[in-house]
């Protein structure tokens, strides 16, 4: 029994897992077994029909007399990893593995990586039981989505390592069997103690087995050591739910494991089991022919699967990522490939002695030849230096090794297409990795049990085994893979995070993400999305603002191009975005309304969308202490937007006299409030009551004051006074600046409904990114922008509210999109202003969504967290296509790669429209095509001008349930012709139309 250093840990009790199956030995055995009568099955437990399981909980399980533990290892996406982090993920597996090599006896391990089926129904059940408030269209939009997915055979990888922890010895089990039979197991007590018992095997075929307490308690106490051995891997203990499915996958083949209940953790008792997997097959010669039966039709459904071997490798290879033999078999190939790797792990004094001993004989062949007179050929002779290097590195590093067979298995509907599977396997193996995969005749029903968790059948082609150094099986990457996107964690026994919305694809596996899961995570409160204009930034931004609102997310948007609003108009009033006039109604603010002749199509969703026209709104909207916090951060706002409307050279010019003038009229204000104070008002209601401050009065106290030098004749101060007065009189009037100025500033609307857009329509976005370079009007327009971010932030920072749905007190999850960020971040004013929303935000669950072409100030914010040691405050990354390298290397940090990263900077010049790379909020990178899903959204997320009026030509229905999968569409031609924009290559539906 493999032992290590004992830990305490609690034992738990648990069902005896039972598995009835037909072990056919010929052509149409299987089926036979499985028509024998009931009569015949229970007379007695036909044990040889009987797959040997004895028991299963979340630590270990019981295969036979040996006892095994498993762990889940998380896959690693490592499509744009440096030589190093390759290097640190090839040699991952090996320092695991070593460790459990330091004994003086063989350790047997089973590796599987295998194919399981997103089960997307509970993903979409989860994901609307999660969210704050949703609609009935929320809802039915993820239980399509989850069909949709399930549709596509939408799949992800598991990866499994499976370690025995010795074997059952007699004694283990609790109390003596009334009556042993001659093939007990060790350790199993098996017999029947009074008339429930008896009836229950009769009953059932199989009769009780029973483990002793302490012994499975000792057994946990080893499995616990052997998983703190190798924490290093990261992988998560191996449920008894994960366990039953991995004993059913090879027994379906091709078809889908059936969502059968497995029932949870349950005390353990006698005559309680489960019937994990009921199956007849039919054992040929090349493949095995797998039946299983629907349960309600009765229906017989057919699988075909073959196993090969791996019968040659090359001598030596040199470790490459597009050549690591479990990644190339995970994504190389347009169909699943199941690997199975069963190993010993040889400690160091053995594995010595065997390698001498190999060493020794090809030596002594290589002598043999010299003294007959034959010259060694060079095959031997570098067979002989290997074989040196080898017992050279094994005394220098006192290294364990490993003897290891690796298998390939593919599935197929029938005969036709799993020999084609085959071929393509065999010759794709040959051609690229230079190995020589066998298929073994008469051999594939063992095969296949190899593949079931615990202990293997004995197999006849052991020339097929291959002793080498542990690291073969990392060398592999066999944890490499392509997923993506939200990921829970568990923290101290909590689950953090779940799983969000479908965005679009990383390879064949679905990405998914919602704006709160990093903060859910205890990560930073900001999501970026970088690109150039028409990569499909703006689509995937609409995507997730629609998902947001309808999920119960109060959504703020900052609009400066109309796009969020045209989506708004589009899903509320269908096909009339089209007519000339609804522009015209949409910009007076009356659309829906009985002075309008524009009436929504979709009254529930206009009634939760608020549209506001900031340039048409009154004067004062934006000034700094309305829309500020307090007092002092609105004395700091205003000096900042002067700044921005006045621009650095004239704001130097007149700073003196705008920082008197609002000492002023601070002074005014904290006056009136000691008043209040001293006439009896608490100081909380004095600051509520006596009015705050306005830009308004600064620019008269300014101009009072030059007024007052004027007529006292004090010219140099006049002098110095006059620029002011004219620059800020002026700013009074001009475009966007007239926001932040009025006698009596009025706020806006306190925006409590789902949506809330305010458009900057006509906004001059900066055509460069230095505000030095920007003329007037783009300042002015920046500017504006910069305070309605502000004046966002303070939108969304509200207290509790009671939940609708479970009428519990929380805080409601909120969100601000800024689009064009790069106007307000282009500022160290504005840079601060986001710094302070993100790490504000986050405790208020407002995350602030960055919509920009430029990435260089983004970065600035990330770097400056960096170097102040604060935490990373942008969570997610969604970086589309860059134009030039210089620009993709200001992207490349954001995706926490270098600047320098040619691998990167390559890529991201050559994204199509739609496919961008994500860093997610475990900092992994990788490519995702974006995918709308439904035709409706395509449609409502389009911005441009060209396509936009076809694709909103035609109302979308009023329930999801009657959208149209873009999938669907593309089989009408007329419908092609309205969705124009193709999917592009291996994406399962179509990307972003922007």
């Amino acid at each position: 029994m493999f032992m290590l250093i004992l830990l305490g840990g609690a034992a738990a009790f648990f069902v005896v897992a039972m598995i009835m199956a037909a072990a056919s030995k010929g052509k149409g055995q299987g089926q036979g077994a499985r028509k024998q009568s009931a009569t015949q099955r229970t007379k007695t437990a036909r044990e040889e029909l009987r797959l040997p399981y004895r028991y299963a909980d979340d630590m270990i399980f019981v295969h036979g007399s040996s006892v095994w533990t498993g762990l889940v290892l998380p896959t690693a996406i490592d499509e744009y990893l440096s030589a190093a982090e390759l290097q640190s993920m090839a040699e991952g597996p090996a320092r695991g593995l070593l460790s459990l090599a330091r004994g003086d006896r063989n350790v047997e391990c089973h590796y599987r990586k295998v194919y399981q089926p997103i089960t997307a129904l509970n993903w979409a059940e989860e994901l609307n039981a999660v969210a704050w408030d949703p609609t009935e269209n929320y809802k039915a939009y993820n239980l399509r989505k989850a069909e949709y997915q399930e549709r596509i055979g939408a799949m992800r990888e598991r990866n499994i390592l499976l370690v025995k922890l010795g074997s059952l010895k007699r004694g283990d089990s609790g109390v003596v069997a009334e009556e042993d039979e001659p093939h007990e197991d060790p350790g199993l007590l098996r017999g029947v103690r009074g008339v429930a018992d008896q009836a229950a095997a009769t009953a059932t075929g199989v009769n009780d087995e029973y483990l002793s307490p302490m012994a499975l308690a000792e057994w946990t106490q080893v499995a616990t050591e052997v998983h703190e051995s190798l924490e290093g891997l990261n992988g998560t203990p191996l449920t008894r739910e994960e366990l039953v499915w991995l004993i059913r996958k090879p027994l379906h083949g091709e078809l889908p494991v059936p969502p059968e209940p497995v029932l949870g953790s349950r005390s353990w008792g006698p005559d309680q089991f489960d019937l994990v997997v009921d199956f007849s097959g039919e054992n040929r010669k090349t493949h095995i022919v797998l039946h299983q039966y629907d349960e309600v039709s009765g229906e017989r459904q057919t699988s075909y699967t073959t196993t090969l071997v791996a019968a040659n490798w090359p001598a030596e290879t040199r470790f490459r990522q597009s050549t690591a033999w479990a990644r190339y078999a995970a994504q190389h190939v347009e169909f699943p490939v199941e690997i199975d790797m069963r190993f010993t792990l040889i400690p160091y004094p053995k594995f010595k002695d065997r390698a001498d001993k190999i060493r020794g004989n090809l030596v002594d062949e290589m002598n043999d030849m010299a003294n007959s007179g034959r010259q060694p050929d060079t095959k031997l002779a570098h067979q002989v230096t290997r074989a040196q290097n080898l017992c050279d590195d094994i005394d220098e590093h006192k290294m364990p090794g490993m003897e290891a067979q690796i298998r390939f298995t593919v599935s197929a509907p029938d005969v036709k297409e799993l020999e084609r599977r085959r071929r393509i396997l065999e010759m794709q193996f040959k051609q690229d990795l230079k190995v020589t995969l066998l298929r073994p005749t008469r051999q594939q029903w063992r095969l296949l049990q190899s593949q079931l968790p615990g202990d293997a059948p004995k197999l006849p082609i052991a020339p097929y085994l291959r002793l080498q150094e542990v690291e073969q099986l990392g060398a592999g990457l066999p944890t490499a893979g392509t997923e993506l996107g939200d990921n829970p964690e568990h923290r101290s026994g909590k689950r953090l995070g779940w799983v969000g919305n479908l965005v679009g694809w990383a390879g064949k596996m679905p990405v998914h993400y919602s704006l709160h899961v990093g903060p859910a995570r205890n990560d930073g409160g900001g999501l970026a999305i970088v690109g150039a204009s028409g990569g499909g930034k703006s689509s995937l931004a609409l995507q997730k603002f629609y998902e947001e609102s309808e999920s119960g997310v109060r959504c703020l948007v900052i609009d400066p191009k109309t796009d969020f609003a045209q989506m708004c108009y589009y899903l509320g009033f269908g096909a009339q975005v089209n007519d000339p006039g609804f522009a015209g109604d949409a910009e007076s603010g009356i659309l829906g309304t009985p002075q309008s002749r524009f009436q929504p199509v979709n009254r529930e969703f206009w009634d939760e969308t608020e549209v506001v026209d900031l340039l048409k709104g009154q004067a004062g909207v934006l000034d700094p202490w309305v829309i500020a916090r307090d007092v002092a951060s609105g004395r700091l706002l205003a000096e900042s937007m002067l700044r921005g409307f006045l621009g650095d050279e004239d704001y130097q010019r007149v700073r003196l006299p705008v920082i008197e003038a609002m000492a002023t009229v601070v002074g005014w204000y904290n006056s009136a409030v000691r008043q209040a104070v001293e006439q009896g008002m608490s100081a909380r209601d004095a600051a509520q009551q006596v009015p705050r401050p306005t830009l308004w009065q600064v620019v008269d106290e300014v101009v009072r004051a030059y007024d007052h030098a004027v007529a006292t004749g004090d010219r140099e101060a006049a002098k110095d006074l006059k620029l002011a007065q004219m620059l800020l009189t002026e700013l009074r009037t001009l475009p966007y600046a007239r926001l932040a100025f009025a006698e009596r500033p009025q706020p806006l609307s306190s925006m409590r409904k789902r949506r809330t857009v305010i458009t900057l329509r006509g906004f001059q976005s900066p055509s460069a990114t230095d505000p030095r370079n920007w003329n007037p009007a783009e300042r002015l327009a920046a500017t504006a922008l910069m305070a309605v971010v502000e004046l966002g932030s303070q939108m969304l920072d509200v207290g509790y509210e009671k939940n609708p749905v479970t009428g519990e007190v929380g805080l409601r999850p909120k969100a601000l999109f800024v689009d064009e960020a790069y106007v307000v971040t282009a500022t160290e004013s504005g840079r601060d202003l986001m710094r302070r929303a993100l790490k504000q935000g986050r405790s208020y669950l407002a995350v602030t969504v960055l919509i920009t072409q430029q990435a260089i100030d983004l970065v600035q914010i990330e770097d400056s967290e960096a170097r102040s040691g604060g935490a990373n405050q942008i969570h997610t990354v969604f970086a589309f296509k860059q134009k030039s390298a210089q620009e993709a290397a200001l992207v490349a940090p954001l995706l926490g790669r270098a600047e320098d990263d040619k691998k990167v900077i390559d890529a991201l010049q050559d994204l199509r429209t739609g496919v961008c790379l994500q860093r997610d909020a475990d900092k992994r990178v990788g490519t995702v095509a974006v995918d709308l899903v439904f035709q409706e959204i395509l449609a409502a997320t389009d911005t441009n001008g060209t396509t936009r009026p076809a694709r909103q030509g035609k109302n979308p229905p009023l329930s999801v349930w009657e959208w149209t999968y873009l999938q669907e569409a593309a089989a009408d031609p007329a419908a092609t012709a309205r969705a124009a924009e193709p999917a592009p290559a291996g994406t399962p539906g179509s990307t972003s139309a922007a």
